[in-house]
């Protein structure tokens, strides 16, 4: 029988692969060059061909691992361990919102690299608390054998720092995100975006309150949802850049020619 740690990093393996001989193709590789590695033929593009070879090479070898040690098989840990039976084993952990933001982040990250500094400024920023707030729930969720006393511990240390830094940040990057969009669109677009960003939250605001009997993980995951969508626009809005902003004929755009010409004859 296949573990199923094997069948998941053959299968990240085989996409690395498939990714990999794409992108050679699609990158000026010829003949069976991304299918050989090179042997015979151009592999195109030598960096991405080579990072997602490299994906492949790794996820293979910790797929050999987890087979070698079964991939922690209950009866061959039991046969380890010389007993009849194994160990009881770690209870499932709580549900986290952090691996969703830390993908937002990232792709802040990735994007801010290519198109602005201050998405990617924004983007290290996110990935630094994101660690720092996994680090903490992971150690709450082992702290002891009641899930409500780990929650109850998390919310007494982490409650009063955490609570008004990340709505300071979350309003921060609200309001990043919806001003690029409005400087990518149109001055009727940007009526409409902002409007469309206010009721959505509008919205959300009136659902929660509707509904004291939500669950944080219910609220959370609504709210995130909104954050992700916005930050989507944010991100559409820097890579699109800004839209040109015409000015109309004002007292700047008068002609002082005559004005300048007696001035002239007056210093003459």
């Amino acid at each position: 029988m296949i573990p199923t740690g094997l069948k998941l990093y053959l299968g990240i393996a085989m996409a690395a692969l498939t990714a990999a001989a794409i992108g050679g193709y699609t990158s000026g590789g010829d003949g069976v060059g991304p299918l050989s590695a090179g042997y015979k033929g151009g592999i195109g593009d030598q960096v991405s061909y080579s990072v997602l070879l490299g994906v492949a090479f790794v996820s293979v070898i910790v797929g050999g691992l987890l087979t070698w040690f079964r991939d922690a098989d209950a009866e061959s840990v039991a046969s380890i361990m010389g007993r009849s039976d194994a160990p009881v084993g770690q209870r499932p952990v709580a549900q986290s919102i952090w691996p969703l933001i830390a993908g937002a982040g990232i792709g802040m990250l990735t994007v801010g690299l290519a198109v602005s500094s201050l998405l990617f400024g924004v983007g290290l920023v996110v990935l630094a608390i994101v660690a720092f707030e996994w680090t903490m729930t992971a150690w709450s969720d082992r702290a002891t054998a009641d899930a409500s006393a780990n929650e109850s511990l998390r919310d007494q240390l982490m409650g009063p720092f955490e609570v008004p830094l990340l709505g300071l940040l979350g309003g921060g990057i609200v309001v990043l995100a919806v001003s690029r969009i409005f400087l990518a669109t149109s001055k009727t677009g940007a009526v409409v975006v902002g409007t469309v960003v206010a009721t959505i939250i509008l919205l959300t605001a009136i659902l929660i309150t509707q509904r004291p009997n939500l669950s944080k993980n219910a609220i959370a995951g609504l709210v995130a949802l909104v954050a992700v969508g916005v930050l989507a626009g944010g991100v559409w809005g820097a890579v699109e850049g800004t839209r040109e902003i015409k000015h109309g004929d004002d007292h700047h755009g008068e002609d002082h020619s005559d004005d300048h010409s007696e001035s002239e004859d007056a210093s003459s």
